[in-house]
């Protein structure tokens, strides 16, 4: 009977700890609000008006693409992401985060672990942007769409993206297409890759990959029931073009 009346005690007080801990966090927000909102875009305002009037975010889809959260503009999001655990779409389509951006929102976006949408295109992450990146994704366990385009990650960038995602077991489409990847940057990703049985689009195009590269990528992803696979903007001949439809006849293959 005593153990039992000590355990009921202690469910109390954390449940209470716990409260206290979430309303400090809406505090905060509210007062961090009330000091920024005229630097704020407005797409961002509406976000922390609903969150400050009702403590709760109920959108699972956040759309900030051509928001500028550049340099300390990233800090706007690092308020809201302690509301956005049951988010399922975040984009942020150019929005200039660069690699400092991205270093500074990664731990946090890391735990948003229900998303299954991420869109960064066009933020100039670089190789860097990509290695605080993948510290994120580490987590994003039920994570389906990676969209990277255009962020001049390189072939290191490639190498710190190839780390992580072998275990992204739930994707099912990636764009990386224009990050300079090169042959090495892209063999690394498709070494990755090439177990993840959900994958039905990948975008290769413009990276700078050779015509034997390609072939050879082809051949590698062949066994994967990709819809879409494009590869536009490689050096890819006529020849190279025919063998690679021979070889995934089933996929919509883009040159």
């Amino acid at each position: 009977m005593g153990v039992g009346c000590c355990m009921k005690v202690y469910h109390t007080r954390k449940l209470i700890i716990q409260n206290d801990a979430s309303q400090h966090s809406l505090e905060d927000l509210r007062l961090y609000y009330s000091s920024n909102k005229s630097f704020m875009h407005q797409k961002v305002k509406i976000i922390y008006k609903q969150i400050s009037k009702f403590g709760s975010y109920n959108s699972d889809t956040i759309n900030l693409n051509f928001v500028s959260l550049q340099k300390n503009r990233a800090e706007f999001l690092l308020h809201l992401f302690p509301f956005f655990q049951n988010l399922k779409v975040l984009k942020l389509w150019k929005s200039q985060l660069g690699s400092e951006g991205m270093k500074y929102i990664s731990t946090d976006l890391g735990n948003l672990e229900n998303l299954e949408v991420l869109s960064l295109e066009e933020n100039n992450i670089g190789p860097d942007g990509c290695m605080y990146l993948s510290k994120a994704l580490k987590k994003m366990k039920v994570l389906k769409e990676l969209w990277l385009h255009i962020n001049e990650i390189g072939t290191i960038g490639a190498f710190c993206i190839a780390d992580v995602i072998s275990k992204l077991s739930n994707l099912e489409k990636l764009g990386l297409d224009e990050n300079s990847m090169e042959n090495k940057g892209a063999f690394k990703i498709v070494s990755s890759i090439k177990n993840l049985k959900n994958l039905k689009m990948l975008g290769f195009g413009n990276n700078l990959l050779t015509e034997d590269a390609c072939l050879n990528i082809v051949v590698m992803l062949r066994e994967l029931n990709l819809e879409k696979f494009v590869l536009s903007g490689n050096d890819v001949n006529e020849e190279t073009h025919s063998k690679a439809i021979s070889l995934m006849p089933r996929t919509l293959i883009i040159f």
